[in-house]
């Protein structure tokens, strides 16, 4: 499962195709307080992708990528943005908080169960 994320994560920033993908999102954003959560925007199978990396953990004996990290289609809306993780079996979008202010993205948080309901901040790299 880990080399199967890993090479799915390789394909998917490895085709981008920058001209679909708004020149405000391009490149990596990182999270301002842990410093340690990272969003890139960019194209998977046509489609435009976010995906979110979380460091790795241990579970079970071996080390895998934090729970919510992956691949997650979104479509931005006039008052926030809605995400549906590639790596679940629900296909539908949830509707989270989201403004960009130039170089900032305020989010609400979709990945943390800890901190769901909160809103993260960060910053283009």
């Amino acid at each position: 499962m880990k080399y199967g994320l890993i090479i799915f994560a390789i394909s998917l920033l490895g085709c981008t195709n920058d001209h679909l993908i708004p020149v405000a999102l391009q490149g990596k954003w990182v999270e301002i307080n842990t410093r340690t959560d990272t969003l890139t925007f960019a194209q998977f199978g046509g489609q435009e992708a976010l995906m979110l990396s979380r460091g790795n953990e241990m579970r079970g004996g071996f080390s895998l990528p934090k729970y919510g990290s992956g691949p997650y289609e979104y479509k931005l809306l006039t008052n926030g943005i809605a995400l549906r993780w590639y790596l679940s079996s629900n296909f539908s979008f949830n509707n989270y908080y989201y403004n960009q202010i130039g170089n900032t993205i305020l989010i609400g948080n979709f990945y943390d169960g800890n901190s769901k309901g909160t809103v993260q901040t960060f910053k283009k790299l």
